[in-house]
Formats: structure tokens, C-alpha cells, sequence
């Protein structure tokens, strides 16, 4: 098992996560810290996931959690990054959604 697979869990969904992450550092470029900053937020989304799931939560609050994640990582992005980000929405939802 890889280190962000460990990271962010080995379970069914550490490998998209995973693939994601690996994805936004190659795609935008990003320092130390701003990777540090990610792992976080993917992790603290993780949590909030979980919690939602076992207290019976439905998909819009998984989706509200995944808005704020978002938000979260716009906000230690540059202008440049945002940008790339922006045009590569679609392949990042898909690397989060294949199968």
C-alpha cells in the first residue's frame, strides 16, 4: 500500500483520494506546504464523511462537506493554481467518480 493510500486510508475510497491528490500536486504544481494543507483538508473531509455516515447523514451533507473542502483549498491556492483547477474541474470529478 503507497503512503497516501495509508494517509488517507486503504479502504475503497483512499485510492480515488489518493489518485486525486496525486493528480492536484502534479496538475498545480504545489509546494510542501500547500500539499501539507491538502493532505488536512482530505483528511478532515474524511472525518466528516464517516461521522456523517454513522450518524445517518444523507448526500447533501456530504456534499456541503465536500463544498467546504473545496473552499478550503481555493483559499491556499494561487491565482494561477485556481485557474488550473478551474479548467481541470471535470477530470478531477472523474478521477473521484470512476470505477
Amino acid at each position: 500500500m503507497g503512503f497516501f493510500q495509508k494517509l488517507l486510508g486503504g479502504n475503497k475510497g483512499g485510492g480515488k483520494m489518493a489518485d486525486l491528490l496525486q493528480t492536484l500536486i502534479t496538475d498545480l504544481n504545489l509546494d510542501q506546504n500547500q500539499v501539507a494543507k491538502l493532505k488536512e483538508a482530505f483528511q478532515s473531509f474524511k472525518q466528516q464523511r464517516q461521522s456523517i455516515k454513522s450518524t445517518g447523514g444523507d448526500r447533501s451533507q456530504i456534499q456541503q462537506a465536500r463544498a467546504q473542502m473545496t473552499q478550503q483549498m481555493m483559499g491556499f491556492l494561487n491565482d494561477q493554481q485556481k485557474q488550473i483547477f478551474a479548467a481541470n474541474a471535470a477530470k478531477y470529478d472523474g478521477i473521484l467518480h470512476q470505477e
